[in-house]
């Protein structure tokens, strides 16, 4: 591995760590918060560049586009936004503009040119990272590095600056998910591109039991994941009349007053529902 044989990976039992110079000098730079950011730049920058995206392009009346990002969350999210803002596409993306110009104006002019010239707007397309490095003259995974660094930098102004509230509005739910542990927030990601959790279980690798952990984590930090995806109506009310005549919450109790149909992990979406609104 060329990273490890230039001494800026160091092999620890089955994984790397960072060398000393080099974390360093990232610590100095304070160039990346990946601990802090990794659940939420991938969210957020694909919420920014479809809804810059789709704002340039409705703005001139032109609806018939192809998502520059295939994610199903994201697009979501855009139009939910869209019908609100439907008609203030000048007003909104001008203000965008302005809160990007801020938070842009404390990062280094290289990090800005490759950041803007990835966007796409109307009758204008991003660059791709291959054509970003022909023109910096960097590798693609430079490239890639600059991106995810500059995100980092963004995430982080905004939520100090109190002016980007735009901005802040498209973080708002991703801190919903931002205890997450790793692996449940990889999940999550799956669930989002509509995969089930046995297919998550398999292209993970892992026992579909930990997926279904995963997703009653999720569902306790998520105030819009729907649990009926998992649990329908009338075995949702049957757990919820299980609970309140068994004046219990454990899961033995519950499980005993309802349908032998109805599994464990439904008790516990529909328990993390109740905790979640009870919050």
């Amino acid at each position: 591995m060329k990273l490890e044989r230039a001494g800026v990976l160091k092999r620890y039992q089955d994984s790397f760590i960072v060398t000393g110079t080099i974390n360093s000098k990232l610590q100095e730079e304070q160039l990346f918060n990946g601990l802090t950011f990794y659940n939420k730049v991938e969210i957020f920058y694909n919420r920014l560049l479809l809804l810059i995206q789709t704002l340039t392009n409705t703005k001139y009346q032109s609806y018939s586009f192809i998502p520059v990002v295939e994610d199903k969350e994201a697009e979501i999210w855009v139009k939910k936004v869209y019908k609100k803002v439907k008609g203030k596409e000048k007003d909104v993306l001008k203000k965008l503009y302005l809160e990007l110009y801020e938070v842009l104006s404390r990062v280094k002019a290289v990090e800005v040119g490759i950041f803007v010239d990835r966007l796409t707007g109307y009758k204008h397309y991003g660059m791709s990272v291959p054509q970003l490095g022909e023109k910096y003259k960097k590798s693609v995974d430079d490239v890639q590095l600059i991106l995810v660094c500059t995100i980092h930098q963004i995430i982080e102004n905004v939520e100090k600056e109190e002016k980007t509230s735009l901005l802040a509005f498209l973080l708002q739910d991703t801190l919903e998910v931002s205890h997450l542990t790793k692996s449940a927030y990889d999940t999550y990601l799956l669930l989002l591109k509509g995969k089930t959790p046995d297919k998550i279980a398999f292209v993970r690798r892992l026992k579909t039991n930990t997926i279904y952990d995963h997703i009653v984590e999720i569902a306790l930090s998520d105030s819009e994941f729907a649990i009926e995806d998992f649990v329908n109506q009338e075995d949702e009310q049957a757990i919820t009349q299980a609970i309140t005549s068994t004046n219990s919450y454990k899961l033995k109790d519950i499980k005993a007053n309802v349908n032998d149909k109805i599994s464990y992990f439904q008790i516990r979406l529909v328990l993390a529902k109740k905790n979640r609104l009870h919050k």
